[in-house]
């Protein structure tokens, strides 16, 4: 389902104009980024958790020159669908 289609259909089940509901999936975006990048823990209720995770830095082997490279830490996020939306889905 592409973003056009996930408002649209927001927007008809909320009774809401596909404006409002663009800006709110932006402004949920901003917030979720915003926390995420700050270390915190989002929830959100029937969908899941989203949660940042610190992938360590590490070796690897370039598979063409065969040199090896430095690839530096960096902040991941893992997601963790919610019981609910995996009950949903079955």
């Amino acid at each position: 389902m592409d973003n056009r289609t996930f408002i649209d259909k927001i927007a008809e089940r909320t009774g809401r104009s596909r404006e409002e509901i663009s800006d709110l999936t932006e402004s949920l975006g901003v917030i979720v980024a915003e926390a995420i990048k700050d270390g915190d823990i989002v929830a959100i209720p029937s969908v899941g958790t989203f949660e940042p995770k610190l992938r360590a830095e590490r070796i690897t082997i370039h598979p063409s020159s065969g040199k090896k490279m430095l690839i530096p830490p960096k902040l991941t996020i893992n997601f963790k669908p919610s019981s609910l939306l995996k009950q949903k889905i079955r």
